[in-house]
């Protein structure tokens, strides 16, 4: 099955094709302040949602960048809400 919704790419897949899973990762929010300046931070032993209800609260009108660490050859982000201002 095959769909398209606000021009999101929807497909059925097959589970048996993922090799690994993280059951919970830890994250970053990277806070950006209007000028561009960063803070940031890690959070562990939270999900998801519990991370987005922090940043939000925590942003005092700044915008902020969520991501996923993933562990590998180093350590590797997986992009889950926002932009980052300073990017190219």
């Amino acid at each position: 099955m095959s769909a398209t919704l606000d021009g999101v790419d929807i497909r059925a897949v097959d589970p048996r094709d993922q090799t690994w899973e993280l059951d919970r990762p830890n994250y970053r929010v990277f806070f950006h302040d209007a000028h561009g300046v960063s803070d940031e931070y890690e959070l562990r032993d939270a999900d998801v949602v519990e991370v987005l209800a922090w940043a939000q609260d925590q942003a005092a009108g700044r915008t902020f960048v969520l991501y996923a660490c993933v562990p590998g050859d180093g350590l590797g982000l997986v992009r889950l809400q926002g932009s980052d201002p300073n990017a190219r």
